[in-house]
């Protein structure tokens, strides 16, 4: 797909989107230049919910897994309740030392505006960002597109005792179960995994999405 098809085609599916969700067309020349993108695909690192294939393919049905991927200098956090997942959802926090996992995606950058409306970008919730990922096994960075909450936890969730840890810090269960089958299906290291078993949750559960994405066999 050439650059001039490339924008009409984006042209013509923001154009179908509400007004507040609609970009303008520098706005599109600009995030066409970016490193992430790859002709009429992009590469986006999912570290939440969207590690999980049946999670991403709700909104974004193009999505590739290329592998798990590691992401040096952050440190996943729950920051903003979310009332569809009932309870705090994740972000990465800027973090000399740490480091986060996830999975790489490459995605139609069709699906480009869906994504963004997943993570509310129009509503000032996610704003997306270009990061630095390195596939399990590689020493060579790649550039990918990743989302971060707009109001950043102002503590590190690590350095708390568990038993003070408020609730508009905690996830879910379902939505950690969601974490956690979605970071084993993408094969991330086992002891990330444990890490994410560890992290405390508000113990609520949501049965419908419990059902869609398969999640009552989890264990945490």
């Amino acid at each position: 797909m050439n650059y001039e098809c490339l924008i009409g085609v984006l042209s013509c599916l923001l154009v179908a989107l509400p007004k507040g969700n609609c970009h303008s067309i520098s706005g599109l020349n600009s995030t066409l230049n970016l490193p992430e993108i790859r002709g009429d695909q992009f590469l986006y690192f999912g570290f939440g919910s969207n590690m999980l294939i049946k999670r991403i393919h709700i909104q974004n049905p193009s999505a590739v897994r290329i592998g798990p991927a590691l992401l040096p200098d952050y440190r996943l956090d729950f920051a903003l309740e979310s009332a569809g997942w009932s309870g705090s959802v994740a972000t990465i926090v800027p973090t000399q030392g740490d480091h986060v996992w996830g999975t790489l995606w490459k995605i139609d950058l069709s699906n480009l505006p869906d994504i963004d409306s997943q993570e509310g970008v129009s509503q000032g919730i996610y704003e997306p960002r270009t990061v630095y990922v390195k596939l399990h096994g590689e020493s060579e960075s790649t550039p990918a597109r990743a989302y971060l909450l707009t109001k950043q936890p102002e503590s590190n969730l690590y350095e708390l005792p568990k038993d003070s840890i408020p609730l508009s810090r905690q996830p879910s269960k379902t939505y950690l179960q969601c974490l956690v089958k979605g970071a084993i299906e993408s094969s991330v290291p086992e002891d990330y995994v444990q890490r994410l078993r560890s992290i405390k949750h508000n113990g609520q559960v949501n049965s419908y999405l419990e059902r869609k994405l398969e999640l009552g066999g989890v264990t945490l």
